[in-house]
């Protein structure tokens, strides 16, 4: 079914340009098209391994400067509720994942808090939140949401790293709807910088992509950065983060994280 608008498209670029700019033109998407199934091929390969290896390294979409570029464009007219299955699917994603793994009181730190789903709930529940962003108009959106709040700092990043956030100052880390977003050098980097500001003992709760569980990398859907399980595993290990568990649905498996096959995994400081 997809010949049918390719063939129509050269037709268009033939009768604009010529025929040899055409055949150059439909060449030209068809080893783009084989490059990309080739480096899916490689980055599934190091998915399932858990390494970090040269396909992931070299990613080029998803990087600090356009998530930035794109958050600080975005809409938050709607709160992000726009990536909100329903209201069911929402509450049951708090009670059953947010609630039991971001423990009350102390201080917790969410990456990415968009226009403030999450912080609204996690401001309530701790001593002292951090929200941390790589685009100033989210902190923006938020800091006008919470606007009552006292006990809210916002930290603006440059993509990879928690600067302004002491070492072992902080109990629990959130983050949804975030690190599928973010280029797989810069996850192991946030991770790096998670393990320096959790206080031992503490938790995060991190959202990310499983592309192995879909017999390919996401990488081409919703704008997603390749990550599995298993990696996303590894690199945590890797900087003294310990997995607790990994969840893909809840409210009893009636409600999970779409058709994307994401995960979220619960890591421990030891």
């Amino acid at each position: 079914m997809a010949l049918l608008p390719r063939l129509a498209g050269m037709r268009s670029r033939a009768q604009a340009f010529g025929f040899r700019y055409a055949i150059a033109d439909g060449a030209l998407r068809a080893v783009r098209r084989v490059e990309h199934r080739l480096e899916d091929v490689l980055l599934e390969a190091e998915g399932a391994r858990g390494v970090l290896g040269p396909a992931h390294e070299q990613w080029r979409g998803n990087a600090a400067s356009d998530n930035r570029r794109r958050w600080n464009e975005w809409d938050w007219s709607t709160h992000g509720e726009e990536w909100t299955e329903s209201e069911a699917w929402k509450t049951g994603l708090v009670e059953d994942v947010l609630l039991p793994n971001i423990p009350a009181g102390g201080t917790v730190l969410e990456i990415g808090p968009g226009a403030g789903r999450w912080s609204a709930i996690l401001a309530e529940r701790c001593v002292r939140l951090g929200v941390v962003d790589v685009a100033q108009k989210p902190l923006e959106t938020v800091a006008k949401r919470l606007a009552g709040a006292d006990n809210v700092d916002y930290l603006l990043t440059e993509g990879a790293s928690l600067l302004g956030v002491g070492d072992r100052k902080v109990d629990a880390v959130w983050s949804f709807d975030v690190f599928v977003h973010i280029a797989p050098a810069d996850q192991a980097a946030y991770l790096s910088e998670i393990a320096r500001v959790l206080r031992p003992g503490g938790v995060a709760a991190i959202h990310h992509a499983d592309g192995r569980d879909r017999g390919a990398v996401p990488s081409r859907a919703g704008w997603r950065a390749p990550m599995t399980v298993e990696l996303f595993a590894a690199l945590a290990r890797d900087r003294g983060l310990r997995v607790e568990t990994v969840v893909r649905d809840w409210s009893g498996g009636r409600h999970g994280l779409g058709a994307y096959h994401d995960a979220i995994t619960v890591l421990r400081r030891g």
